[in-house]
C-alpha cells in the first residue's frame, strides 16, 4: 500500500516526517511531495517526488502579492505549478490514502492525487484567523479526518459538519533533545535567534545580529547568543552575513562576531531554544515551537515576505502574549533587555505558550490512525 503525505513549508515537512518515523517501513510504502522548497525536512527519512524549486518567495507569493509574486512569476511560477499538478494527478489508482500537512492550498493540491485525505492544518487557528466559509467547503469536502493544532480549532469546524480532532500538537513532537549546553553555566542569560527557513533569512540575520551588538555593548552581565539554523541556510549565506554587517564569520569555531556580540551558529536547533532565556524570532514553525516550550519570543517585521507585519499580527493573535511584537530591532533589543531581568514577565507569557501550543503527542495519535484506516 502506498501512503504520500504532501506539504507546504520547512516547518510542515519536519511534521510529516515526525510521522513517518512512527510507520513501519517494510509494511508501507511512502513518498512525500514538499509544495515548498527543496524538502529538506525530510530529511532522506522518504522518497521525494519532483519538481521541486525554491521559489524567490518562499512559497509567500499568494499571501503577499504584489512585488513578491511578481518575482515567483518571472522565475516561472504557472509553469511550476502545472507541473506540481501533473506529478500528483500520475499518482491517481497508485495512493491508498494521503496526509496533507499545510494550508487549504495544500489540501487541494493533495486531493489531485485522488485518494482519500488526511489533514493538518497549520496556518490558522481559531486563536488567529478562523478558517471563511469557502475554506471550510474545500476541507469538508476533499478532507475526511482533520487533526488540528488545538481544540477551539476542532470544535469550530465539527459545528460545520467536520470530523475535527485534536491529538496534541505534531509541532511538538518534532523537537528533539540531547541535552547539549554549548558550554553556557548554568543560569547564564542566553537570547537565542530565529531567522527562519527561507531566503529572507539572511536579511532577518543580519537585522538580529544589530540588536545583539546593543545588548553586548549594554548588559551589564551580557547573554550568551545562539542561532540554531535550517538545512537551507548554507555556510556561504553565513558569509554574505557577515560581509553585509561588516562582521567576521568563523567557520572553525562557527561564530559570527558583530561589533560586541558573538552568536554562535547551530544546527541543534530544539536544544537551543530550550536552553533560551528569551527569542528573538522572524520564522513561522520555530517562533511557535520556541513559545510552546515556555520561551517569551520578541519579534518585529522583516524585509522579505514571509515574516511581515500582517504576518506578525496573524502570529501575535495565536500565541497571545507569549509573542511580543515590536517594530524594529532597536526595540527589540530593549524589551530583551527588559525581559532579561523580568523571570516573573518571562514566566507569565512563558505560561501562555505553552498553554495556547498544547502538548505534543500528536505524531502518535495521527500514525495510529493512519494504521487503523488501513487496516495494519
Amino acid at each position: 500500500m502506498r501512503l504520500l503525505f504532501v506539504s507546504n513549508g520547512y516547518g510542515e515537512d519536519l511534521m510529516a516526517r515526525e510521522i513517518i518515523s512512527r510507520l513501519p517501513r517494510g509494511r508501507l510504502s511512502m513518498v512525500a511531495y514538499p509544495l515548498v522548497g527543496l524538502g529538506e525536512g525530510y530529511g532522506g527519512e522518504v522518497e521525494l517526488l519532483d519538481p521541486r524549486r525554491r521559489l524567490p518567495s518562499g512559497g509567500f507569493a499568494l499571501r503577499t502579492w504584489g512585488e513578491a509574486l511578481l518575482h515567483d512569476l518571472r522565475a516561472g511560477l504557472v509553469q511550476f505549478w502545472r507541473e506540481q499538478l501533473r506529478t500528483l494527478r500520475r499518482l491517481r489508482g497508485e495512493v491508498v490514502l494521503t496526509v496533507s500537512i499545510g494550508d487549504v492550498y495544500c489540501l487541494f493540491m493533495a486531493a489531485q492525487a485522488g485518494a482519500p485525505v488526511v489533514f493538518l492544518p497549520t496556518a490558522k487557528s481559531e486563536y488567529n484567523e478562523r478558517h471563511r466559509w469557502l475554506e471550510i467547503l474545500v476541507v469538508r469536502r476533499l478532507s475526511e479526518v482533520v487533526f488540528t493544532r488545538d481544540e477551539p480549532t476542532a470544535m469550530a469546524l465539527r459545528r460545520h459538519g467536520i470530523d475535527a480532532r485534536f491529538v496534541g500538537n505534531v509541532m511538538m513532537d518534532c523537537l528533539h533533545f540531547s541535552g547539549e549546553d554549548f558550554g553556557i553555566p548554568p543560569g547564564h542569560a542566553v537570547v537565542v535567534l530565529l531567522p527562519g527557513s527561507r531566503e529572507e533569512a539572511k536579511q532577518n540575520l543580519s537585522l538580529m545580529a544589530k540588536a545583539c551588538d546593543i545588548l553586548a555593548r549594554e548588559e551589564q552581565e551580557p547573554p550568551a547568543f545562539l542561532c540554531p539554523i535550517a538545512p537551507s541556510f548554507p555556510a556561504t549565506s553565513l558569509e554574505e552575513v557577515a560581509r553585509t554587517l561588516g562582521g567576521v564569520w568563523d567557520p572553525a569555531s562557527s561564530r559570527l562576531t558583530f561589533g560586541k556580540a558573538e552568536i554562535r551558529i547551530t544546527r541543534q536547533f530544539a536544544d537551543a531554544i530550550n536552553r533560551a532565556t528569551v527569542v528573538l524570532g522572524m520564522a513561522g514553525t520555530a517562533n511557535e515551537q520556541a513559545a510552546g516550550l515556555g520561551k517569551p519570543v520578541v519579534a518585529f517585521p522583516g524585509p522579505g515576505p514571509q515574516f511581515t507585519r500582517g504576518f506578525l499580527r496573524l502570529q501575535g493573535r495565536l500565541l497571545g502574549e507569549a509573542l511580543i511584537p515590536v517594530e524594529s530591532w532597536e526595540e527589540a533589543a530593549e524589551v530583551i533587555s527588559r525581559l532579561l531581568r523580568d523571570e516573573g514577565e518571562r514566566r507569565r507569557r512563558g505560561e501562555t505558550g505553552k498553554r495556547r501550543m498544547g502538548g505534543a503527542g500528536g505524531a502518535a495519535h495521527v500514525a495510529s490512525y493512519l494504521l487503523q484506516r488501513l487496516g495494519l
